[in-house]
């Protein structure tokens, strides 16, 4: 399942890149950040998506999804 398929989101909303940021020495999380737009193209909430990987055998990975309204109010969040 791709990780957008959990956002709740209504109809016309659209999710924008905002950045992407990578900690570890060897780059092995990855954190992105998003915006949701309405229709209007007003900012509504936001998303922080994280992706991490073992440095050691057998370099397991793991995310972490997490989405906001504009109050910065957690409305999901997931690890898997």
């Amino acid at each position: 399942m791709n990780w957008k398929e959990k956002l709740i989101l209504s109809e016309g909303d659209d999710i924008r890149f905002i950045n992407k940021f990578e900690a570890g020495h060897l780059g092995q999380k990855e954190r992105y950040t998003y915006d949701i737009v309405n229709s209007l193209g007003e900012k509504i909430g936001s998303i922080k998506y994280v992706e991490e990987t073992s440095i050691k055998p057998p370099f397991k990975e793991r995310y972490s999804l997490a989405q906001y309204d504009i109050n910065q109010n957690e409305i999901i969040f997931e690890c898997w």
